[in-house]
């Protein structure tokens, strides 16, 4: 189930400082992801060393970041894994590539989640092509966010731009349909860094493009 363990990151969750944990697994092969060792992970940590290692950090660290992979893929046993986590006193973040609102939704209703990080994946009509899946996810994704405006949770929306997949005109038009979604955050966009291998062999993205686009906050 967990595939790797951050000890230690001061930028993945907002406002405090935190351990990652990955999932394995993902039901997306996504062009541009460079975790790909964790998708394809055949052995796992221990959950109980992992929570060994979490009961050292209780005073220490303030949240734990539930990341992969895909961690939502994993249903009953994240959720179970998450209300362990809570009763250690850590805040939970979520990163999601929003096609399970279903699980997401359960674990809002548990009160386990303090941030939630969504991917938006893709223009409309480019989401197979850019995950390699048969289906789009577009519906899924509306109903994560309209899940997580219900229930008032802090969560952003992101998108991993490179610019032999995605235009920037394209990124505006995405942000236009996340406002008509009622989303009031900020769209961070993620530029391609092709520092490791990824599913789809992508060559440099020329990120300069949508660095100053208006209205979205870009993260190098």
């Amino acid at each position: 189930m967990i595939a790797s363990l951050t000890p230690f990151s001061a930028l993945d969750f907002p406002s405090r400082l935190s351990c990652i944990v990955w999932f394995a697994k993902c039901n997306l092969r996504c062009q541009y992801c460079y975790n790909t060792e964790i998708v394809e992970c055949k052995k796992f940590i221990p959950t109980q060393k992992v929570f060994e290692f979490l009961q050292s950090r209780v005073g220490l660290l303030d949240g734990v970041v539930l990341s992969g992979g895909e961690c939502t893929l994993w249903g009953e046993k994240l959720i179970e894994f998450a209300k362990e986590v809570k009763k250690l006193g850590f805040a939970l973040k979520l990163d999601s590539n929003a096609t399970s609102p279903k699980i997401l939704l359960a674990l809002l209703e548990e009160s386990l989640l303090d941030y939630v990080a969504l991917d938006y994946k893709s223009p409309k009509g480019k989401y197979q092509q850019i995950c390699r899946v048969a289906k789009e996810y577009g519906a899924e994704f509306k109903l994560c966010v309209e899940i997580l405006q219900k229930f008032k949770v802090k969560y952003e929306i992101r998108t991993t731009y490179h610019s032999e997949l995605i235009t920037p005109c394209e990124i505006m038009q995405m942000q236009e349909e996340l406002r008509g979604l009622g989303y009031e955050g900020k769209y961070y966009i993620q530029g391609f860094v092709g520092d490791k291998a990824t599913f789809g062999g992508l060559g440099k993205s020329d990120n300069e493009s949508i660095k100053n686009l208006e209205g979205i906050t870009y993260r190098g």
